[in-house]
Protein backbone atom coordinates (compact mmCIF):
# COMPACT_ATOMS: atom_id res chain seq x y z
CA UNK A 1 0.00 0.00 0.00
CA UNK A 2 1.28 3.62 -0.80
CA UNK A 3 1.11 6.33 2.14
CA UNK A 4 -2.31 7.89 1.23
CA UNK A 5 -3.69 4.21 1.45
CA UNK A 6 -2.34 4.05 4.61
CA UNK A 7 -3.46 7.55 5.75
CA UNK A 8 -7.08 6.52 4.58
CA UNK A 9 -7.39 2.95 6.18
CA UNK A 10 -5.85 4.01 9.76
CA UNK A 11 -8.53 6.96 10.03
CA UNK A 12 -11.03 4.73 9.46
CA UNK A 13 -9.38 1.87 12.31
CA UNK A 14 -9.56 5.12 14.70
CA UNK A 15 -13.30 5.95 13.81
CA UNK A 16 -14.41 2.36 13.78
CA UNK A 17 -15.66 2.74 10.04
CA UNK A 18 -13.24 -0.25 8.91
CA UNK A 19 -14.58 -2.67 7.15
CA UNK A 20 -13.77 -6.80 7.72
CA UNK A 21 -12.22 -6.20 4.28
CA UNK A 22 -10.33 -2.80 4.92
CA UNK A 23 -9.38 -4.10 8.17
CA UNK A 24 -7.79 -7.38 7.10
CA UNK A 25 -6.31 -5.19 4.47
CA UNK A 26 -4.92 -3.47 7.23
CA UNK A 27 -3.68 -6.82 9.04
CA UNK A 28 -2.15 -8.03 5.86
CA UNK A 29 -0.02 -4.71 5.72
CA UNK A 30 1.30 -4.59 9.15
CA UNK A 31 2.28 -8.51 9.08
CA UNK A 32 4.13 -8.24 5.69
CA UNK A 33 5.77 -5.14 6.47
CA UNK A 34 8.96 -4.67 4.76
CA UNK A 35 11.13 -1.62 5.87
CA UNK A 36 12.68 -1.98 2.69
CA UNK A 37 10.09 -1.50 0.41
CA UNK A 38 7.46 0.62 2.33
CA UNK A 39 6.98 4.39 2.04
CA UNK A 40 6.40 6.26 4.86
CA UNK A 41 4.57 9.02 6.35
CA UNK A 42 6.50 12.89 7.05
CA UNK A 43 7.38 12.47 10.73
CA UNK A 44 4.73 14.83 11.70
CA UNK A 45 2.19 12.78 10.42
CA UNK A 46 3.63 9.86 12.04
CA UNK A 47 3.85 11.37 15.40
CA UNK A 48 0.72 12.82 14.87
CA UNK A 49 -0.64 9.50 14.30
CA UNK A 50 0.84 7.84 17.00
CA UNK A 51 -0.26 9.60 19.71
CA UNK A 52 -3.93 9.51 18.00
CA UNK A 53 -3.81 6.31 18.02
CA UNK A 54 -2.09 5.35 21.51
CA UNK A 55 -5.02 7.59 22.83
CA UNK A 56 -7.68 5.53 21.27
CA UNK A 57 -5.80 2.08 22.45
CA UNK A 58 -5.66 3.44 25.77
CA UNK A 59 -9.35 4.76 25.66
CA UNK A 60 -10.63 1.26 24.75
CA UNK A 61 -8.38 -1.20 26.85
CA UNK A 62 -8.86 1.37 30.15
CA UNK A 63 -4.90 2.06 30.17
CA UNK A 64 -3.44 4.11 32.47
CA UNK A 65 -1.17 7.08 30.82
CA UNK A 66 2.14 5.96 30.39
CA UNK A 67 5.20 8.41 28.75
CA UNK A 68 6.06 5.68 25.70
CA UNK A 69 4.34 3.24 23.44
CA UNK A 70 4.41 -0.63 25.21
CA UNK A 71 7.70 -2.95 24.69
CA UNK A 72 9.82 -3.03 21.35
CA UNK A 73 12.42 -5.08 20.07
CA UNK A 74 16.08 -3.01 20.45
CA UNK A 75 17.38 -3.88 17.24
CA UNK A 76 14.75 -1.51 15.25
CA UNK A 77 16.63 1.24 16.98
CA UNK A 78 19.33 0.63 13.96
CA UNK A 79 16.81 1.62 11.57
CA UNK A 80 16.15 5.42 9.99
CA UNK A 81 14.87 7.71 12.24
CA UNK A 82 11.22 8.02 9.98
CA UNK A 83 11.34 3.71 9.90
CA UNK A 84 11.88 4.11 13.67
CA UNK A 85 8.40 5.86 14.25
CA UNK A 86 6.72 3.65 12.07
CA UNK A 87 8.14 0.08 13.42
CA UNK A 88 6.67 2.33 16.50
CA UNK A 89 3.57 2.90 15.16
CA UNK A 90 3.39 -0.59 14.24
CA UNK A 91 3.81 -1.80 17.77
CA UNK A 92 1.04 0.55 19.39
CA UNK A 93 -1.33 -1.26 15.98
CA UNK A 94 -0.28 -4.61 17.68
CA UNK A 95 -1.65 -3.47 21.07
CA UNK A 96 -4.57 -2.52 19.69
CA UNK A 97 -5.06 -5.37 17.13
CA UNK A 98 -5.04 -7.95 20.05
CA UNK A 99 -6.33 -5.68 23.18
CA UNK A 100 -9.73 -7.24 22.43
CA UNK A 101 -9.13 -10.13 22.64
CA UNK A 102 -9.45 -13.06 25.63
CA UNK A 103 -6.66 -13.01 28.46
CA UNK A 104 -3.68 -15.25 27.31
CA UNK A 105 -2.13 -18.17 30.01
CA UNK A 106 -0.17 -14.96 31.40
CA UNK A 107 -3.11 -12.99 32.60
CA UNK A 108 -4.83 -16.21 34.12
CA UNK A 109 -2.08 -17.65 36.29
CA UNK A 110 -0.33 -13.82 37.03
CA UNK A 111 -3.83 -12.04 37.80
CA UNK A 112 -3.61 -12.29 41.42
CA UNK A 113 0.62 -11.20 41.85
CA UNK A 114 -0.13 -7.73 42.34
CA UNK A 115 2.22 -4.30 42.01
CA UNK A 116 4.17 -3.45 45.08
CA UNK A 117 2.82 -1.13 47.58
CA UNK A 118 3.33 1.07 50.73
CA UNK A 119 5.35 -0.93 53.04
CA UNK A 120 7.91 -0.84 55.22
CA UNK A 121 9.55 -1.97 58.72
CA UNK A 122 11.09 0.86 60.94
CA UNK A 123 14.04 -1.23 63.37
CA UNK A 124 14.41 0.93 66.21
CA UNK A 125 18.01 1.42 67.90
CA UNK A 126 16.83 -1.35 71.06
CA UNK A 127 15.75 -3.63 68.37
CA UNK A 128 11.87 -3.12 68.49
CA UNK A 129 10.56 -3.03 65.12
CA UNK A 130 7.04 -1.15 63.66
CA UNK A 131 5.30 -2.73 61.02
CA UNK A 132 4.37 0.74 59.15
CA UNK A 133 1.99 -0.66 56.48
CA UNK A 134 -0.46 -1.33 59.20
CA UNK A 135 0.86 1.32 61.89
CA UNK A 136 -2.18 4.28 62.53
CA UNK A 137 -1.26 7.90 61.75
CA UNK A 138 -0.04 9.66 64.19
CA UNK A 139 2.63 9.71 66.82
CA UNK A 140 4.80 6.26 66.52
CA UNK A 141 4.95 4.24 69.48
CA UNK A 142 8.67 4.68 69.26
CA UNK A 143 9.10 5.67 72.73
CA UNK A 144 9.55 9.28 72.86
CA UNK A 145 7.48 12.02 70.59
CA UNK A 146 10.09 12.53 67.67
CA UNK A 147 8.27 10.65 64.82
CA UNK A 148 4.85 9.95 63.49
CA UNK A 149 3.13 8.73 60.28
CA UNK A 150 1.74 11.41 58.16
CA UNK A 151 -1.90 11.27 56.26
CA UNK A 152 0.55 10.37 52.80
CA UNK A 153 2.08 7.52 54.66
CA UNK A 154 5.38 9.13 55.15
CA UNK A 155 6.91 9.24 58.53
CA UNK A 156 8.44 12.37 59.69
CA UNK A 157 10.93 13.22 62.71
CA UNK A 158 9.96 16.42 64.99
CA UNK A 159 13.56 17.98 65.00
CA UNK A 160 12.59 19.71 68.25
CA UNK A 161 11.86 16.88 69.95
CA UNK A 162 14.49 15.96 72.74
CA UNK A 163 16.13 12.91 71.34
CA UNK A 164 19.48 11.06 71.67
CA UNK A 165 20.26 10.55 68.53
CA UNK A 166 20.51 6.96 68.41
CA UNK A 167 20.38 5.15 64.58
CA UNK A 168 17.06 4.05 63.53
CA UNK A 169 16.64 1.43 60.08
CA UNK A 170 14.03 1.49 58.00
CA UNK A 171 13.55 -0.91 55.10
CA UNK A 172 11.71 -1.77 52.50
CA UNK A 173 10.89 -5.67 51.97
CA UNK A 174 10.42 -6.87 48.37
CA UNK A 175 7.21 -5.44 46.75
CA UNK A 176 7.51 -1.86 48.80
CA UNK A 177 8.09 1.64 48.52
CA UNK A 178 7.94 3.93 51.34
CA UNK A 179 9.40 7.69 52.03
CA UNK A 180 10.91 9.19 55.39
CA UNK A 181 11.44 12.97 56.01
CA UNK A 182 14.59 13.23 58.16
CA UNK A 183 14.94 15.15 61.42
CA UNK A 184 16.55 17.78 59.20
CA UNK A 185 13.95 17.93 56.87
CA UNK A 186 15.30 15.38 54.09
CA UNK A 187 13.12 13.70 51.95
CA UNK A 188 14.42 9.92 51.26
CA UNK A 189 12.33 7.62 49.00
CA UNK A 190 12.97 3.99 49.19
CA UNK A 191 12.21 1.48 46.73
CA UNK A 192 11.47 -2.26 47.06
CA UNK A 193 14.50 -3.83 49.12
CA UNK A 194 16.11 -1.08 50.64
CA UNK A 195 17.07 0.84 53.65
CA UNK A 196 18.07 3.07 55.18
CA UNK A 197 20.24 3.76 58.60
CA UNK A 198 19.69 7.45 60.00
CA UNK A 199 20.12 9.24 63.92
CA UNK A 200 16.68 9.81 65.28
CA UNK A 201 18.61 13.42 65.55
CA UNK A 202 21.32 14.95 63.44
CA UNK A 203 23.88 16.16 65.93
CA UNK A 204 27.86 16.75 65.49
CA UNK A 205 29.95 18.38 62.64
CA UNK A 206 28.11 15.98 59.66
CA UNK A 207 24.46 14.44 59.42
CA UNK A 208 25.53 10.67 58.41
CA UNK A 209 23.46 8.18 57.15
CA UNK A 210 23.83 4.60 55.54
CA UNK A 211 22.23 3.31 51.98
CA UNK A 212 21.47 -0.04 50.72
CA UNK A 213 19.74 -1.18 47.84
CA UNK A 214 18.00 2.11 45.92
CA UNK A 215 17.04 5.55 47.83
CA UNK A 216 16.42 8.84 46.30
CA UNK A 217 17.61 11.80 48.66
CA UNK A 218 15.84 15.68 48.82
CA UNK A 219 18.35 17.10 50.83
CA UNK A 220 17.89 20.68 52.96
CA UNK A 221 21.18 21.94 52.72
CA UNK A 222 23.24 23.00 55.58
CA UNK A 223 27.13 23.72 54.62
CA UNK A 224 27.98 24.16 58.44
CA UNK A 225 26.69 20.82 58.64
CA UNK A 226 26.99 18.50 55.49
CA UNK A 227 24.98 15.79 54.93
CA UNK A 228 26.66 12.81 53.61
CA UNK A 229 25.73 9.28 52.50
CA UNK A 230 27.52 5.74 53.16
CA UNK A 231 26.93 3.35 50.71
CA UNK A 232 29.70 0.49 50.68
CA UNK A 233 33.11 1.67 50.68
CA UNK A 234 32.16 5.27 48.99
CA UNK A 235 30.86 8.35 51.07
CA UNK A 236 28.56 10.75 49.00
CA UNK A 237 28.41 14.21 50.54
CA UNK A 238 25.62 16.70 49.34
CA UNK A 239 25.95 20.46 47.91
CA UNK A 240 22.37 21.09 47.41
CA UNK A 241 21.37 18.75 45.91
CA UNK A 242 18.42 15.58 44.59
CA UNK A 243 20.25 12.89 43.34
CA UNK A 244 19.63 8.39 43.18
CA UNK A 245 21.85 6.25 44.49
CA UNK A 246 20.92 2.45 43.19
CA UNK A 247 23.46 -0.13 45.00
CA UNK A 248 22.03 -3.16 44.94
CA UNK A 249 23.75 -6.01 46.76
CA UNK A 250 24.86 -8.52 43.75
CA UNK A 251 24.07 -5.97 41.29
CA UNK A 252 25.81 -4.11 39.08
CA UNK A 253 27.98 -1.84 41.43
CA UNK A 254 27.04 1.92 42.70
CA UNK A 255 25.03 4.27 40.81
CA UNK A 256 24.44 7.40 41.99
CA UNK A 257 22.72 9.99 39.14
CA UNK A 258 22.33 13.73 40.46
CA UNK A 259 18.61 15.58 39.38
CA UNK A 260 20.13 18.87 41.05
CA UNK A 261 22.66 20.18 42.70
CA UNK A 262 26.20 18.67 42.92
CA UNK A 263 27.25 15.84 45.04
CA UNK A 264 30.96 14.67 45.98
CA UNK A 265 32.03 11.01 45.97
CA UNK A 266 35.27 9.97 48.06
CA UNK A 267 36.48 6.46 47.07
CA UNK A 268 39.93 5.32 47.93
CA UNK A 269 41.23 8.32 48.59
CA UNK A 270 39.90 10.18 45.69
CA UNK A 271 37.26 12.44 45.39
CA UNK A 272 35.18 13.11 42.76
CA UNK A 273 32.45 15.98 41.56
CA UNK A 274 29.40 14.55 39.71
CA UNK A 275 26.60 17.51 38.14
CA UNK A 276 23.17 17.53 37.30
CA UNK A 277 22.35 14.77 34.17
CA UNK A 278 25.47 12.83 35.18
CA UNK A 279 25.66 9.43 37.20
CA UNK A 280 28.74 8.26 38.92
CA UNK A 281 29.49 4.46 38.49
CA UNK A 282 31.96 2.21 40.06
CA UNK A 283 31.29 -1.30 38.93
CA UNK A 284 31.81 -4.35 41.54
CA UNK A 285 34.94 -5.55 42.23
CA UNK A 286 36.65 -2.61 40.45
CA UNK A 287 38.18 0.68 42.31
CA UNK A 288 37.58 3.36 39.51
CA UNK A 289 34.42 5.35 39.41
CA UNK A 290 33.08 6.54 35.82
CA UNK A 291 30.61 9.64 35.47
CA UNK A 292 28.70 9.96 32.13
CA UNK A 293 25.41 11.33 31.29
CA UNK A 294 22.10 10.12 32.60
CA UNK A 295 18.86 9.49 31.52
CA UNK A 296 17.06 11.12 34.46
CA UNK A 297 14.03 9.79 32.94
CA UNK A 298 14.92 6.01 33.33
CA UNK A 299 16.79 6.61 36.07
CA UNK A 300 13.76 8.00 38.11
CA UNK A 301 11.10 6.28 36.35
CA UNK A 302 10.99 4.04 39.48
CA UNK A 303 10.16 7.09 41.91
CA UNK A 304 7.61 8.72 39.47
CA UNK A 305 5.78 5.34 39.56
CA UNK A 306 6.92 3.47 36.33
CA UNK A 307 8.77 1.32 34.56
CA UNK A 308 11.45 2.78 32.06
CA UNK A 309 13.36 -0.04 29.88
CA UNK A 310 15.95 1.78 27.56
CA UNK A 311 17.81 -0.77 25.20
CA UNK A 312 17.30 -3.05 28.30
CA UNK A 313 18.72 -6.72 28.75
CA UNK A 314 15.87 -9.09 30.02
CA UNK A 315 18.16 -10.04 33.11
CA UNK A 316 17.96 -6.33 34.08
CA UNK A 317 14.11 -6.12 33.53
CA UNK A 318 13.17 -9.46 35.49
CA UNK A 319 15.73 -8.03 38.38
CA UNK A 320 13.53 -4.79 38.99
CA UNK A 321 9.83 -7.13 38.14
CA UNK A 322 11.82 -9.84 41.33
CA UNK A 323 11.76 -6.83 44.05
CA UNK A 324 8.49 -5.15 42.58
CA UNK A 325 6.56 -8.00 42.25
CA UNK A 326 7.93 -9.79 45.08
CA UNK A 327 8.22 -13.13 42.62
CA UNK A 328 11.44 -15.28 42.20
CA UNK A 329 12.68 -15.78 38.85
CA UNK A 330 14.71 -18.44 36.75
CA UNK A 331 15.85 -18.75 33.33
CA UNK A 332 15.79 -21.72 30.72
CA UNK A 333 17.23 -21.91 26.80
CA UNK A 334 19.60 -19.33 25.66
CA UNK A 335 18.05 -15.56 26.19
CA UNK A 336 17.85 -12.97 23.63
CA UNK A 337 20.32 -10.63 23.31
CA UNK A 338 18.59 -7.71 22.44
CA UNK A 339 17.62 -5.27 24.59
CA UNK A 340 13.81 -3.75 25.15
CA UNK A 341 12.35 -0.23 25.19
CA UNK A 342 9.27 1.04 26.54
CA UNK A 343 7.67 2.43 29.11
CA UNK A 344 4.51 1.38 31.70
CA UNK A 345 2.91 2.15 35.01
CA UNK A 346 4.40 0.40 37.86
CA UNK A 347 0.91 -0.02 39.30
CA UNK A 348 0.11 -2.75 36.64
CA UNK A 349 -0.43 -6.11 37.72
CA UNK A 350 2.11 -8.43 37.16
CA UNK A 351 0.41 -10.24 34.15
CA UNK A 352 -0.11 -6.65 32.28
CA UNK A 353 4.07 -6.37 32.33
CA UNK A 354 4.82 -9.52 31.49
CA UNK A 355 2.06 -9.88 28.62
CA UNK A 356 3.96 -6.86 27.28
CA UNK A 357 6.90 -8.30 27.06
CA UNK A 358 5.83 -11.45 25.21
CA UNK A 359 4.23 -9.42 22.74
CA UNK A 360 7.95 -8.60 21.49
CA UNK A 361 8.01 -12.65 20.17
CA UNK A 362 11.40 -12.85 21.71
CA UNK A 363 10.69 -13.92 24.97
CA UNK A 364 7.88 -15.91 26.85
CA UNK A 365 7.18 -17.19 29.92
CA UNK A 366 6.30 -20.13 32.67
CA UNK A 367 4.39 -19.38 35.80
CA UNK A 368 4.17 -21.04 39.00
CA UNK A 369 3.15 -19.89 41.53
CA UNK A 370 5.53 -16.73 42.35
CA UNK A 371 8.55 -18.24 40.33
CA UNK A 372 8.71 -17.41 37.05
CA UNK A 373 10.86 -19.40 34.26
CA UNK A 374 11.89 -16.53 31.19
CA UNK A 375 11.95 -18.52 28.06
CA UNK A 376 13.19 -17.75 24.78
Amino acid sequence: MDEQRINHLSDKLLTGEITPAERQELDDWYNHFDSSEQRVHSELNQQQFAAQLYQQIRTNAGMETVKRIPVYRSRYAAVAASLMLMLSIAGIYTLYNRQDKPENTIAKKAQEIKAGSNRALLTLANGKTIDLENAAEGILPTGDQSVRKTGDGTIAYNNSADTDGAYNTLSTPKGGKFSIRLPDGTLAILDASSSLRYPSAFKGAKRMVEVSGQVYFEVVHNAKQPFTVKVADQTIEDLGTHFNINAYPGGDGIKTTVEEGLVGISSNRKTIFVRPGQAALSHSGTKGITVAAADLEEVLAWKNGYFRFNDEQIENIMAQLSRWYDIEVSYSGKLPVDGFNGTISRSKNLSQVLTMLERTGIIHFKIEGRRITVLP
